[in-house]
């Protein structure tokens, strides 16, 4: 008996998938090595944020940075409305979600001493605000 086009090109699979398999056992001990060395995994609880927003963001786990996306698409909706006051408390959630990355600071810092700074009539005012973003 001939054997079936389907079972051989099961065995053509079958045949790519072992060494394939075999390849990501030994990419994931690397990957496991370089997360160590990077300290890429190790995420410092967050401190000073609303109940929900620490709630969530620790039921969310891995998916905090998807949260942050979320944060970063409402900021930059507010940014475009003019809404810089407001975008304050959403950039400080950011920055406790995210407090390795530099844009986030950067951003914040940009806000703080260009866009709400310069919404201030008295110069003193003004000041406090450039400071508070350097």
């Amino acid at each position: 008996m001939a054997p079936s086009p389907h079972s051989s090109r099961k065995m053509v699979y079958l045949g790519l998938l072992v060494p394939l398999l075999g390849a990501v056992a030994f990419s994931q001990g690397l990957i496991n090595r370089q997360r160590g060395q990077l300290s890429v995994t190790y995420m410092e609880p967050i401190q000073n944020a609303t109940p929900l927003m620490r709630f969530t963001s620790e039921t969310l786990g891995g998916f905090r940075g998807v949260l942050s996306t979320i944060l970063w698409m409402r900021i930059n909706q507010m940014q475009q409305d003019g809404k810089h006051f407001e975008m304050m408390q959403l950039s400080d959630w950011i920055t406790k979600l995210q407090p390795h990355t530099p844009r986030v600071w950067t951003d914040r810092a940009w806000n703080l001493a260009y866009n709400i700074s310069v919404k201030e009539k008295d110069t003193n005012e003004r000041w406090k605000w450039v400071n508070a973003g350097i």
